[in-house]
């Protein structure tokens, strides 16, 4: 799984780099197939799951520390319009000492989870626990693409069930 030094040391982004190159490589999908299985056990490392907005302020109002920053690919994206994440607890602590993220207040960072609404909010594991949300742009979000290219990653949680599935606290 990512860890917070991953984030904070620049991996994480080069190993999104790497699965995005081989995603543009490999036309059709990849499920079924030894690249594919690996691409598929890296990304399930981080566990994304789809979430509500409702969900994701859950999980800001309750978190010791947030912070807004620069989502973690936007380099890869230069263009893109999408630019804020959401750090959580120990991330969001990682990511305000390296100084690429700023405290903020759990209104801040609602304001920031409502920025393009239309577009899917998920929540990645980091160290362990769910630490990272992003709103994504699925032409750019390395989860998006997997599910394309057949690689089944994302869940979901129901409406009704507010909470993350067990063990991904």
């Amino acid at each position: 799984m990512g860890t917070i030094y991953d984030y904070t040391d620049g991996t994480v982004l080069e190993d999104i780099a790497k699965a995005l190159h081989v995603f543009r490589k490999n036309d059709g999908s990849l499920a079924n197939t030894e690249i594919g299985q690996r691409m598929l056990d890296n990304i399930k490392k981080f566990e994304p799951v789809i979430i509500t907005i409702e969900q994701a302020m859950d999980r800001i109002r309750n978190a010791s520390t947030v912070a807004i920053g620069e989502r973690v690919c936007r380099s890869l994206h230069t263009d893109s319009i999408f630019t804020e994440s959401v750090f959580l607890d120990e991330l969001a602590e990682a990511m305000i000492q390296k100084g690429v993220a700023e405290p903020c207040t759990a209104d801040e960072a609602e304001q920031t989870m409502s920025k393009y609404s239309k577009h899917p909010l998920i929540i990645s594991k980091v160290s362990g626990r769910h630490q990272e949300i992003c709103r994504t742009h699925p032409p750019e979000c390395v989860y998006w693409i997997a599910q394309k290219k057949g690689l089944t990653c994302l869940t979901r949680i129901k409406a009704e069930d507010q909470s993350l599935p067990a063990g991904t606290q």
